[in-house]
């Protein structure tokens, strides 16, 4: 009995203890497609390296939307085998990763247009896909609320890139599925409500020529004489007003008369107290129209320096994406066919509605952090 009581004693102190399941790192991802490796969180950056899908590498840091991130591969003597930028849509991403604890990197442009054998290109892409917001707007802000103007309303204004009721409008439903982009949270809750509201200011056909002209206002909504956005304004009265005008007007404008008309929806906005976003447009380079778009998006630029006022770079952002983010007729975006807010799964990566969606949450952001939270 003795024997069996001290055999059962040693089996015991011989049976090692569990152990934790160790946590798997968040950051530690591997590409699901070839993903080439640049330099810098840009496609006019140099390529150096391709992440084949399978091989694990580290999340080190990102840009400031998320769109890029550096990654960094070790060998097995610690050496550094691998350190670039890949776009975050071509990675698979643990749900336990998010952006708001991963380093933004505000040293590095978001494109290298020292590269760029045009000059009128290396000056679009010098513009930074996501501005920093001026303190000119705070002013415009301030006005605005003592005005009566909505601190979390937001209107869009713009042509049927705009108008598609896939654009922002799912903000205010609240199945979103932002992933990686938890940081955006409390703006989609902030905004989001405004956001599922229709505008009055974007319309199918609508141009920068149009905006003001009575003819184009719903009759239903709008006073007589009243211009679509002097009537989205008066109904809405937001604080911030998400602008993008381009695939219509090229059709029909000079750049002279386009630059024109841009200046008056700013210096109108700027009047009512609302912070108007100025957004370049995606085209296609085969279009026989593609110089006179560039030179649009070029004069969007100089109207928002001239007014201090926010520029998002969608041109500049689409660039990577398949068919420049654009649809099978080379003028609309296109949707990824979800109905709500996906920033899962990559979408921002390859659909132009999603990445125009999650640039206008990330600039409204932006304003909501730098100015409104500040107030």
């Amino acid at each position: 009995m003795l024997l069996c009581l001290l055999m059962m004693s040693s089996a015991t102190a011989q049976t090692p203890a569990p152990t934790a399941t160790p946590i798997p790192d968040p950051a530690i991802v591997t590409a699901y497609q070839d993903a080439v490796v640049y330099a810098g969180p840009g496609d006019t950056f140099q390529q150096i390296n391709i992440l084949r899908p399978g091989i694990e590498a580290r999340i080190i840091e990102r840009n400031r939307v998320g769109t890029w991130v550096r990654v960094l591969r070790t060998g097995e003597d610690g050496k550094t085998v691998m350190d670039g930028w890949v776009i975050s849509g071509y990675l698979n991403l643990s749900p336990e990763l998010f952006f708001s604890t991963v380093r933004v990197n505000d040293e590095l442009a978001d494109a290298d247009p020292r590269t760029v054998n045009s000059r009128s290109l290396s000056e679009l892409y010098g513009y930074p896909v996501m501005p920093t917001v001026s303190e000119a707007m705070r002013e415009v802000y301030a006005r605005g609320q003592a005005a009566g103007n909505r601190s979390s309303t937001v209107s869009k204004v713009g042509d049927s890139l705009v108008a598609n009721p896939m654009y922002l409008q799912p903000m205010s439903q609240n199945d979103a599925a932002l992933g990686a982009y938890d940081y955006l949270s409390d703006t989609l809750a902030y905004f989001g409500r405004s956001a599922g509201l229709e505008s009055a200011a974007a319309r199918i056909g609508l141009g920068s020529y149009s905006i003001f002209d009575p003819m184009w206002a719903d009759k239903e909504q709008c006073a007589p004489g009243e211009g679509p956005l002097e009537c989205e304004y008066r109904l809405k009265q937001p604080s911030v007003a998400l602008v993008m005008f381009g695939p219509n007007d090229v059709k029909h404008a000079t750049t002279e008369d386009y630059t024109e008309h841009m200046r008056q929806v700013v210096e109108t906005s700027l009047e009512r107290g609302v912070i108007p976003v100025l957004f370049t447009f995606s085209y296609d380079p085969n279009n026989e129209l593609w110089w006179n778009a560039i030179n649009f998006n070029l004069a969007l630029g100089d109207v928002a320096t001239e007014y201090e006022v926010p520029l998002v770079n969608l041109w500049a952002a689409a660039r990577i994406l398949p068919d420049y983010g654009l649809d099978v007729d080379h003028l609309h975006l296109k949707n990824s066919g979800f109905t709500y807010l996906k920033f899962t799964g990559g979408n921002e990566a390859f659909y132009g509605v999603t990445l125009q969606n999650l640039l206008a949450l990330r600039v409204l952001d932006e304003i909501r952090e730098t100015i409104i939270s500040n107030e």
